[in-house]
C-alpha cells in the first residue's frame, strides 16, 4: 500500500530490512518506482480506479518476495532532487547532486537559527564528498550540516526554529560548516581535493549517517520578511570511500570577552584516538582576529601549530598537509578578539554584531577522536578540606599559603583576631605548619612578629612573608625567626619604604628579591640577595606596565615575573629587568558579583604563583581557580568554588601511575598526565585552608 503525503511518502510493500524505496511524480503522472537492487520499474497511475488496482497488484506481486522484515522509507520528488539523485545512481551513474534545502518560505527579521530535517540519504549513495552552498548572502550568516542514524521511524522533514526536539538538536555528527565571512559568492568544498585521497563521508545503508539536517542560522536586518530557499547542494557517489572521514569541534562554551582588551581564550583538548588531520576551518564574529591549536605530542614537546587563519578570513573548510596526531597528544585551541575599543563585556552567543563564538573544525580519518572539556580533563585530585577541619583551629583571615620545597609541608599564614584595619601587633603565631596531606599540624611560629599578615612563599629554606599593617617584608627560617627584613616600617616609597606591600618572591638562580608593592604605590621593586636596593617598574594605571593593585608575585625557571594585577583583572609578564612581556586578561574582568562588605572580589585577580615540578601557574581569578601555562597563559584548568573570599592558592603535584612515556623526558607533566596536581587555597573570610 502507498500513502502519498505533500512530503513524504512511506512505502509498506510487505516489510524490509536494509532496503530502500524511491517514488517519483513526474510532470505527467509517471510514477518510477525503486525496490531494492532491481532495475527502475515504470508504471502509469491515473485517476482511474480500475487501472490503478491493477498497478498496485503487479507492483505487490513484485514485492512478495521481500524479507518479511523491518521496513522502508520513500521520499517524494522536491526541489533538493533527492529522487532525481537516487534515479541517477540506480541507473548506472557513479555520482549525483541534491541540494539540501526547505521550500522557499518568509524569513523574518531578526537573528534565529532554523532546522531543516532530518533528509534521508538518497538510496544507492555510499559517499559524501563535496558540498556548495547556495545562499541568500543578505540573510544567511552561517549554514551547518549534521547527520545520523538511529531514527525508529523517519520523521517527516521540516523547518522550523532550533529545539530540543528537533533533529539539529541531536547531534550525532558534524559534516559540514559555512560562514559567509570574507566572500562575495559562496566558496565550497570538494574533498577530491585533499591530501588524503579516496576521503569522504560514509553516508546510507550500513554506515552511521543515514539522514541529513541542515542548521541555517539567519541575521535578517530588514524590516519585512523576505522569502529564501537557502541551502547546500551535495554531491554523492555510489561507491563508499576508501577513506571513510569525519569531523571534530574544538569549542569554548565559556567565553566571555571582557571590554577594553586583547583576549586570548584558550580550550585544552585530548587526543583519545589518533589519526590524520586533512581540512580546518575556523568559526567566530566581528571581534575575532587569529584562531589556532597548539599541538603538543604524548611526551609534552611542542609541534607545528594546527591551522592558524584570522577568522576575518573566508570561514571555509581549507584542506591542508596532511598532519598525523596520535594518542594522548594535547591541542590548546586559542581564539584572539581584539575588544580594545569594546565599552562593554562580549559574550557567547550567535549574532555576529554584539557576540563570539570561538570554534575551530578538524576533519580526519574517521577514527580520530578529540574531546574538549570545559576544565581541559585537568581536575585537583585531592581535597583536604576535611582533613583540615579535624584540627579544630582557631584562626583568622588566611590571607596566603606556601609549599616547602622538601615538597613535605605546608605553610599558611593568617591575621588571628586582626583584620586589613588594625594596628597592634598579633600576640599569637602568625605561621602555622602542616604536613602535606594535612593529617598533621607539625608547628606554629612567628608569634608577636606581624600585624597584618599578607603574603607568603618559601625559597631555599625560608619563608618570605609580608606585612600590610607594618609596610615591611621578612626572611624567616622554619622556626619563625627572622633573618632579614625590608622596608623601614613607615609607610612611603623610594628606596627604604613600601605601601602596603603584598607579596614577595625570588629568583631561582640570582637570589633578587621582588616586591609587589601594593595597594598604595603600585610598582614592583627588587632588591640584592643581601637586601640591597637595585630597581623598580611600575605607576597606577590600565596601561602596560602599571598597576592598580599589583596584589601578588611569583617567577618561573628562568626568572620570567607573573604579576597578579588584582583590579585590573589581568595577569602581566615581564622579564627579570622589568621589560614588559605580555598581559593576559581574565574573563572575571566581566564580573559584577560583589563579596562581603561590599567588596567586588569576582572581578579580582587575586593571586598568582608558580610551581615548578608542574610547570605551571595557579591563580585566583574572582571566585575561580585556574591553572595557566607559563608561556601561553592558556587556561588549563578552571574549577569554581563556593569559598568565602578565595585569596590566594599554590598547586603541587601528586603522582600518578606512569603511563607507557615514562622512559621519556616530558616537557609538560599536567599535558602528558604524567602527574596529577592538588591546589591549595586560602580561604580569606572562611578562615581555613581549602
Amino acid at each position: 500500500e502507498l500513502v502519498v503525503g505533500l512530503f513524504v511518502v512511506e512505502a509498506k510493500l510487505g516489510t524490509l530490512e536494509d532496503h530502500g524505496a524511491i517514488v517519483e511524480l513526474g510532470g505527467r503522472g509517471r510514477l518510477v518506482v525503486e525496490l531494492f537492487n532491481l532495475r527502475p520499474w515504470a508504471g502509469t497511475c491515473t485517476a482511474d480506479a480500475a487501472r490503478s488496482a491493477t498497478w498496485k497488484s503487479q507492483l505487490r506481486a513484485r514485492g512478495r518476495n521481500m524479507p518479511a522484515r523491518g521496513s522502508a522509507l520513500v521520499t517524494p520528488r522536491s526541489r533538493d532532487g533527492h529522487t532525481a539523485c537516487a534515479s541517477r545512481l540506480a541507473g548506472g551513474a557513479t555520482s549525483c547532486h541534491m541540494l539540501l534545502a526547505p521550500q522557499r518560505r518568509p524569513v523574518e527579521p531578526g537573528v534565529d537559527l532554523y532546522c531543516y530535517g532530518p533528509v534521508a540519504v538518497p538510496v544507492g549513495a555510499r559517499e559524501l564528498h563535496a558540498f556548495q552552498p547556495k545562499v541568500n548572502m543578505g540573510i544567511v550568516h552561517h549554514l551547518i550540516i549534521t547527520g545520523g542514524a538511529g531514527w525508529a521511524h523517519m520523521p517527516q522533514a521540516s523547518v522550523g526554529r532550533m529545539g530540543a526536539g528537533s533533529p539539529c538538536a541531536r547531534l550525532d555528527s558534524y559534516l559540514y560548516a559555512w560562514a559567509r565571512t570574507g566572500q562575495q559568492k559562496p566558496i565550497g568544498l570538494n574533498y577530491r581535493n585533499a591530501s588524503l585521497s579516496g576521503a569522504g563521508f560514509a553516508v546510507g545503508r550500513g554506515s552511521g549517517i543515514q539522514w541529513l539536517a541542515l542548521h541555517i542560522h539567519y541575521q535578517q536586518t530588514s524590516s519585512s520578511p523576505v522569502v529564501d530557499g537557502s541551502g547546500v547542494q551535495l554531491t554523492f557517489s555510489s561507491a563508499p570511500p576508501a577513506v571513510p572521514i569525519s569531523v571534530n569541534l574544538l569549542l569554548s562554551m565559556r567565553l566571555i570577552v571582557p571590554a577594553r582588551t586583547f583576549f586570548d581564550e584558550c580550550v585544552p583538548c585530548r587526543v583519545t584516538r589518533g589519526g590524520h588531520v586533512i581540512s580546518y576551518r575556523v568559526h567566530a564574529h566581528r571581534l575575532s582576529r587569529d584562531i589556532w591549536a597548539d599541538h603538543f605530542d604524548a611526551s609534552g614537546h611542542a609541534q607545528p601549530s594546527l591551522g592558524r587563519i584570522s577568522a576575518q578570513e573566508p570561514q571555509i573548510f581549507r584542506h591542508m598537509p596532511r598532519r598525523v596526531l596520535h594518542t594522548g597528544d594535547t591541542l590548546l585551541l586559542h581564539c584572539q578578539y581584539d575588544a580594545r575599543a569594546k565599552q562593554s563585556t562580549t559574550h557567547l552567543g550567535l549574532d555576529e554584531r554584539d557576540k563570539e563564538m570561538c570554534n575551530q573544525y578538524l576533519v580526519a580519518d574517521a577514527a580520530t577522536r578529540i574531546d574538549c572539556a570545559e576544565s581541559g580533563g585537568l581536575v585537583p585530585s585531592a581535597s583536604f578540606a576535611t582533613a583540615f577541619a579535624a584540627h579544630k583551629l582557631q584562626l583568622g583571615q588566611v590571607t596566603a599559603v606556601a609549599l616547602d620545597e622538601d615538597g613535605q609541608s605546608i605553610y599558611l599564614i593568617h591575621r588571628g583576631p586582626n583584620n586589613f584595619a588594625s594596628s597592634a601587633l598579633l600576640a599569637e603565631p602568625a605561621i602555622h605548619r602542616f604536613s602535606r596531606d594535612m593529617s598533621a599540624h607539625v608547628s606554629a611560629v612567628a608569634p608577636r612578629t606581624f600585624t597584618v599578615p599578607h603574603g607568603l612563599s618559601f625559597h631555599q629554606g625560608h619563608l618570605w612573608a609580608t606585612d600590610v599593617g607594618s609596610h615591611q617584608v621578612f626572611k624567616l627560617d622554619r622556626a619563625g625567626v627572622v633573618r632579614m627584613r625590608l622596608g623601614d616600617g613607615r609607610r612611603g616609597g623610594g628606596k627604604s619604604s613600601f605601601d602596603q606591600p603584598t607579596s614577595a618572591a625570588v629568583h631561582p638562580t640570582s637570589g633578587e628579591i621582588y616586591v609587589s608593592d601594593g595597594y598604595g604605590n603600585s610598582r614592583i621593586v627588587v632588591f640584592s640577595s643581601s637586601g640591597t636596593y637595585a630597581r623598580e617598574w611600575g605607576s597606577r594605571g590600565r596601561g602596560p606596565g602599571q598597576f592598580h593593585v599589583p596584589h601578588s608575585i611569583a617567577l618561573d625557571g628562568v626568572g620570567t615575573v607573573y604579576v597578579a594585577d588584582r583590579e585590573n583583572s589581568r595577569i602581566q609578564v615581564f622579564g627579570e629587568s622589568g621589560a614588559f612581556v605580555a598581559e593576559w586578561p581574565s574573563r572575571v574582568a566581566a564580573s559584577t558579583r560583589r563579596g562581603a562588605a561590599n567588596v567586588p572580589i569576582s572581578h579580582h585577580l587575586s593571586s598568582v604563583a608558580y610551581n615548578a615540578q608542574l610547570d605551571a601557574l595557579v591563580a585566583v581569578e574572582g571566585h575561580d581557580v585556574t591553572l595557566r601555562h607559563p608561556r601561553s597563559g592558556c587556561v588549563l584548568s578552571s574549577t569554581r568554588t563556593t569559598l568565602a573570599w578565595p585569596h590566594h592558592a599554590i598547586v603541587v603535584p601528586r603522582p600518578l601511575p606512569r603511563t607507557s612515556n615514562a622512559g621519556r623526558a616530558s616537557v609538560s607533566p599536567l599535558l602528558t598526565g604524567e602527574l596529577g596536581f592538588a591546589v591549595y587555597v586560602a580561604e580569606l573570610d572562611g578562615q581555613r585552608l581549602w
